[in-house]
């Protein structure tokens, strides 16, 4: 029994002798508008080793019967209605933007009707991409990778989805139906 006290006293005087202690940042925060290309001056960035990370995801946004003009349905102008939640992160060294990644989530609502009051199909996608910039600091030199589930109906299965990745060079390994076949039956489930 005395080890066990003793055990006990050693572990009580352990946490005691934390209440004490001021918990405290290793990073140092770096001005983003001193990097290339800047960042607005809301964005945290810190030092993180050789390299400067920025945290630039935003805020979830919505969006309300916006016409897709992303693909033809025989039944007409599809319109769509949800939220977009994007997390994204920056990477620069010597202050130039060498890397990005973001991950995206999108879930809403399919409709015929440009103010939405017919029939709905629920729609997502939760995909990611990473970018590398060929040229540190310059945007138009990106080479991006996507990868995830770019599209996918629940109510039709894998007859009207887009999933895998497509690679820099525009070559895409996965899975994608977006056959007559499937739009005629996401026709079925959205007209009265």
């Amino acid at each position: 029994m005395k080890p066990r006290r003793i055990f006990l006293v050693a572990a009580v005087l352990a946490i005691a002798s934390l209440a004490g202690a001021s918990v405290t940042s290793a990073h140092t925060f770096v001005d983003p508008t001193t990097l290339t290309p800047p960042l607005k001056a809301f964005r945290i960035c810190y030092q993180d080793g050789p390299w400067v990370k920025c945290d630039t995801s935003t805020p979830t946004t919505s969006f309300t019967n916006q016409a897709n003009t992303d693909f033809d349905l025989p039944c007409g102008t599809i319109y769509e209605s949800g939220t977009v939640t994007t997390h994204a992160t920056r990477w620069y060294k010597n202050l130039l933007l060498v890397e990005r990644n973001a991950q995206e989530q999108i879930v809403g609502t399919w409709s015929l009707s440009p103010v939405g009051s017919s029939r709905t199909v629920a729609f997502a996608a939760d995909d990611n991409w990473h970018e590398t910039f060929l040229v540190p600091g310059d945007l138009s030199s990106d080479s991006i990778v996507l990868h995830g589930s770019s599209l996918r109906v629940p109510a039709l299965g894998a007859e009207f989805h887009d999933s895998g990745i497509t690679m820099a060079d525009g070559t895409h390994h996965g899975h994608t139906s977006f056959t007559d076949a499937a739009k005629a039956q996401l026709c079925a489930l959205l007209t009265p």
